[in-house]
């Protein structure tokens, strides 16, 4: 399949499944609106009934935004193994303990797999930011640079990993070991191309997904009420699903 093609099928993914789409966008909007904006709870609870009160309220909103951005991941696998057993619709939004616990361990993977160029980041701020002060032995500019365009490069590497890794993982039923099980996800990357999955990783995923898309939801979410609506309820959860059928569509040329 070619990318335009994977492009218009992941692009029209989301309107086969709309009920989905407004119930993934309902959980993403109550967390914006948790998070505080247009939102002027915290101070009307502050003012009656003190900090103490704040702070518990705040506690527990955070609690339930942890909570609906585990079930956002889970739901973003299941569309992904669904795509991979070759459903064409969207899934529905069910079988929340089995949804959880795979949003769970997507988050864990992305941790494990982002953890060493991050940790190699803090190390370049420490030393560009002395008031850091994390305790890093000093570098000099130069091989900070040199540093910076390494963790840059882990960082894709990285990316793409996970990126076939979670689909591999699906695909075995969604066993958590298998998300590194690193000879045969380099063996699907192999099958894949090197070539068609960067190019679909940078202009796709990178590019579209995780730049583009959130800097158009925050220009339309800060206009007014119903921007803020708009980009939480609707241009949010298509991108979710749109990212996540794509990224299947990726792995299945593997297949």
């Amino acid at each position: 399949m070619k990318i335009s093609e994977m492009l218009y099928d992941a692009a029209k993914y989301p309107f086969f499944g709309i009920k989905q789409l407004l119930l993934l966008g309902l959980m993403i909007l109550i967390s914006a609106f948790l998070l505080g904006q247009y939102n002027d709870l915290y101070f009307y609870v502050y003012d009656v009934f003190g900090a103490t009160a704040l702070l518990v309220m705040m506690m527990l909103f955070f609690l339930i935004v942890i909570i609906f951005t585990v079930f956002e991941a889970g739901y973003s696998f299941k569309i992904i193994e669904k795509s991979v057993l070759q459903i064409e619709n969207p899934p529905k939004l069910n079988h929340f303990i089995s949804m959880f616990k795979h949003g769970i361990n997507e988050i864990i993977i992305g941790i494990i797999y982002f953890s060493v160029p991050f940790i190699i980041l803090l190390v370049i701020l420490d030393n560009i930011f002395n008031e850091i002060n994390l305790g890093f032995p000093p570098l000099s500019i130069e091989i900070s640079i040199l540093i910076l365009i390494v963790v840059i490069m882990l960082g894709f590497l990285a990316d793409m990993i996970f990126t076939v890794s979670i689909p591999y993982m699906a695909s075995k039923g969604g066993s958590f070991k298998h998300a590194f099980n690193i000879p045969q996800i380099f063996k699907k990357i192999k099958k894949i191309g090197f070539k068609k999955l960067f190019i679909s990783y940078i202009i796709i995923i990178f590019g579209l997904v995780a730049i583009g898309g959130p800097i158009l939801k925050e220009i339309i979410g800060s206009t007014n009420i119903f921007g803020f609506f708009f980009a939480e309820e609707l241009l949010a959860p298509y991108l979710i699903m749109f990212s996540a059928r794509f990224t299947a569509l990726i792995y299945m040329e593997s297949l």
